[in-house]
């Protein structure tokens, strides 16, 4: 975390000047930073410093004073907002507070700023250990066909079924677009509504936009066609998935197939990639690519076996040698368990090999304890 807790965001030179000094004589001496550029390269700023608290000259924002707080809330959920303004009005102040404003200042500030910073920066410590931001893992197939979308779709049932928590699926593979059809959860919308609408992104539309499969499983699909022309702009795209880890405890991504730009442009953001592979020697071929382009990704990076059969041609060991990394689950193959299912209009029976299978994943991966089945199961087994 950056060590400057304090941004500093105004144009008028007296309320600059007066903010300034007033920081610099207060017996607390708060970090602080200035900023003076326009107002995107304020939200781009504001994502990667994350500061306690940011001064916000009012004259300074270009567009509606709500919309700038959702902006600034997508790129920095945690930062406390306090208005400045050079003159004390009342309307001024009422249209702050509605648009979610912590604090409303005019001059003179050397007493006023200090008390309320020390207001804000207490409360902030204090929701430290409260705080909710969800975790996103995604799903990335070596090759087409090797099941990511499959995995996706079942551990995000099992997430919601082991947590009780709020999950929400999401489709970024854009060309194929799966998820919708496999969840029977037809939409209007898709992520792309959500990064084309990031300026008024909110709660509610945001509730807008996905689908409720069940109780606090959600699901955003991909768009019903899609071309080169729609393709999202990476920073927008981050921050839509920023935002919706304070809608949800577990995001899980279906990132289609191969290191393509969707799954390169969110990469930063995922706490775990599950690479999914067969042993088909086309897959193992891109899977080691893969590997070897994201070396660096260290333990958020981890390889999943899927439809292996029961006597493999290659011990586990040795496949983890020439793949350089331990595998983090091996799958048993139910091609006919799934086709059948899917023929129905329904994920795997829950009472299946495989599904039990995909239960084990979501616990490993949300860290609890194995869930129960009528027979003995193991990721590797």
């Amino acid at each position: 975390m950056s060590s400057v807790k304090v941004l500093l965001h105004i144009k008028d030179e007296n309320l600059r000047r007066e903010a300034v000094d007033a920081l610099r004589e207060s017996a607390q001496q708060v970090p602080f930073e200035q900023h003076e550029s326009d107002w995107t390269s304020l939200l781009e700023h504001l994502g990667k410093l994350k500061p306690e608290a940011l001064l916000l000259d009012l004259t300074t924002v270009p567009t509606d004073l709500a919309v700038a707080m959702r902006q600034i809330k997508i790129h920095a959920p945690r930062t406390k907002v306090v208005a400045l303004h050079a003159v004390e009005d009342p309307k001024m102040i009422l249209a702050a507070m509605r648009a979610g404003v912590n604090e409303f200042l005019h001059p003179p500030l050397e007493d006023s700023l200090p008390t309320a910073l020390e207001r804000i920066l207490s409360s902030v410590e204090s929701e430290i250990g409260t705080a909710s931001r969800g975790k996103v893992i995604g799903f990335l197939s070596a090759k087409g066909g090797c099941g990511a979308t499959t995995l996706a779709c079942h551990v995000a049932w099992e997430l919601q079924n082991q947590t009780r928590k709020r999950i929400l699926l999401a489709d970024l593979d854009l060309t194929s677009g799966l998820v919708g059809f496999l969840m029977k959860t037809p939409s209007s919308y898709s992520i792309l509504d959500a990064v084309k609408n990031l300026s008024r992104l909110d709660e509610s539309l945001w509730k807008a936009l996905i689908v409720e499969n069940r109780p606090n499983l959600s699901v955003i699909p991909a768009p019903a066609s899609y071309s080169r022309w729609d393709h999202p702009d990476e920073n927008q795209l981050k921050q839509v998935l920023q935002f919706m880890r304070t809608q949800h405890d577990w995001i899980v991504l279906d990132l289609g197939r191969s290191l393509n730009s969707i799954a390169t442009a969110v990469l930063e953001e995922l706490d775990q990639l599950f690479l999914v592979s067969t042993l088909e020697v086309v897959a193992l071929h891109g899977l080691k690519s893969i590997v070897h382009g994201l070396f660096d990704q260290g333990e958020k990076l981890q390889l999943v076996l899927n439809r292996t059969p029961k006597l493999m041609d290659i011990s586990t060991q040795e496949l983890e040698k020439i793949l350089g990394r331990s595998l983090y689950a091996a799958l048993p193959n139910d091609y006919m368990g799934l086709y059948q299912s899917y023929s129905s209009g329904n994920l795997l029976n829950s009472n299946t090999r495989l599904a039990q299978h995909f239960g084990l994943l979501a616990s490993k991966i949300a860290g609890l304890p194995p869930a129960k089945a009528k027979k003995k199961f193991s990721l590797f087994g």
